[in-house]
């Protein structure tokens, strides 16, 4: 896992002091929230070229391509963004970076509605794939037999690759659980 000088486009927004965002990195909510946010212009450029490279080792980490180094549309520029570019390398936070990755998980969460709250958690193999499990019981009245028929390795859902294979089989899961509710 490497990369190296790569380089994404932010902008600086004085805050509660000075808060760096990376919209088109994080299109869901990079613009309204920041990657870091410092008391100064140079602490906060600073902080986040580390986050940066810790964002960027996240997704390599999670077996997926580094994201895109699209620019900021200049229509959405407004008088209070300063853009600035920043620039990251593993290698600058490379021990740091191998000694919290290896604790490194992720939660899937199933909310289509009010009264839903399915959960799964994934944690990484030792052959580098995501073991994705459920996470607590599914609060469902099927009997447990039902359920082995519906994923013969419950709580363990799959063994996935990619965040989106993983998503995609949890939300299976949840979707036929859901039917299978409706038919009782």
């Amino acid at each position: 896992m490497a990369f190296e000088n790569v380089v994404y486009p932010a902008f600086i927004k004085q805050e509660e002091g000075f808060g760096i965002h990376f919209p088109t990195l994080l299109p869901r909510y990079g613009w309204e929230t920041p990657l870091s946010s410092r008391p100064t212009k140079k602490e906060v450029i600073q902080n986040a070229k580390k986050a940066l490279a810790y964002l960027l080792a996240g997704a390599l980490y999670d077996n997926e391509d580094l994201p895109t180094q699209a620019h900021i549309p200049a229509n959405l520029v407004t008088e209070e963004m300063e853009l600035v570019f920043i620039k990251t390398s593993y290698s600058d936070y490379a021990k740091e970076i191998e000694e919290n990755l290896p604790f490194y998980h992720w939660h899937i969460y199933f909310n289509r509605d009010e009264k839903s709250d399915f959960q799964a958690v994934a944690y990484k193999n030792r052959q580098g794939l995501w073991d994705v499990k459920v996470d607590g019981d599914l609060p469902i009245e099927i009997a447990q037999e039902r359920l082995i028929q519906l994923c013969p390795t419950y709580p363990l859902i799959c063994t996935a690759r990619r965040r989106v294979e993983a998503e995609e089989a949890f939300v299976s899961l949840v979707l036929r659980v859901e039917e299978i509710k409706k038919q009782l």
